[in-house]
């Protein structure tokens, strides 16, 4: 099986190379916003049809691939009812929705400020020099156990391991977005007599903004990656807690459409800080 993997994974990307190669494409080349979305679109309806091929049948021995493995997409939406309507699909999203906004919105008010400081203060970052390597070397996974430990099978617990997941991901961003301040910014500021703290509020911080904004907007994505394993123990609600009870019970389709429903909330609240974004940056339309 490993083989045949990589045998497949292999031909998919010469068939890339390939087409990159003989389509005349142009490095970081501009195409029309059309045509972007014209080939996103593709790639999805490639992505529904081979689903659609490998699952096709009404027997299981009709079916390229079992039921229990990967169901078939209308196999999936007929799963959504009785996810709405049996185990309170809306209520466990909301749920899901306030637990990685809460624990996201604790680690943004102690990332920033303390990224910020580390980046202009080198004493501080020499005192918080462990912070970033747990960041950097400890898995996140680690910290369910350490949380549960600390918390018990609470709701303190799930939103303290979410807090912890956004964290240590974003603290590497902000010192990173600030320490790639010019310092031809500051320069111009100390001419003007500026004192430290005004170097940090007047200059770096604003300077910075755009792109902390962005490392915002990527970690809150995170936060829902992380949803899952947040909600796996003693939950009795959430997308998470909804994914361990199909994955007990054998229900394989409720599952991908857990799934689909916690892609949808995340690509929906990247939209809305995008949306965000344009508006606070202007002169960042491009982004």
């Amino acid at each position: 099986m490993m083989l045949g993997f990589l045998v497949f994974a292999v031909l998919v990307v010469a068939a890339l190379l390939a087409v990159a190669r003989f389509a005349g494409l142009a490095v970081r080349q501009d195409i029309p916003h059309g045509r972007s979305l014209a080939l996103t679109w593709g790639f999805v309806a490639l992505v529904l049809l081979l689903w659609w091929v490998v699952t096709r049948g009404d027997r299981i021995e009709d079916r390229m691939i079992a039921p229990l493995i990967l169901p078939n997409p209308l196999e999936v939406l007929k799963a959504f009812p009785k996810l709405h309507f049996e185990q309170a699909l809306v209520r466990s999203a909301l749920t899901s929705f306030v637990r990685v906004t809460v624990g996201f919105s604790l680690a943004a008010a102690v990332a920033v400020p303390l990224g910020v400081c580390m980046a202009a203060f080198p004493p501080v970052a020499s005192f918080f020099r462990p912070l970033g390597l747990t960041s950097a070397y400890v898995p996140i996974i680690v910290f369910v156990p350490l949380t549960l430990a600390w918390w018990g099978a609470t709701e303190a617990q799930k939103i303290g391991f979410l807090f912890i997941a956004c964290f240590v991901a974003l603290l590497p961003l902000v010192i990173k977005s600030i320490a790639d301040v010019e310092p031809a910014f500051l320069d111009v500021a100390k001419t003007k007599g500026s004192s430290h703290w005004q170097l940090v509020r007047h200059v770096l911080f604003p300077v910075a903004s755009a792109d902390l904004w962005d490392h915002l907007r990527g970690v809150y994505g995170i936060g829902w990656g992380w949803i899952i394993l947040a909600e796996v123990v003693n939950a009795q609600q959430g997308l998470g807690y909804l994914i361990s009870v199909s994955e007990r019970r054998g229900h394989t389709s409720s599952i991908f459409a857990v799934i689909i429903v916690i892609v949808a909330i995340a690509v929906a609240c990247d939209r809305a800080w995008r949306l965000g974004g344009k508006r606070l940056f202007p002169y960042r339309r491009s982004a």
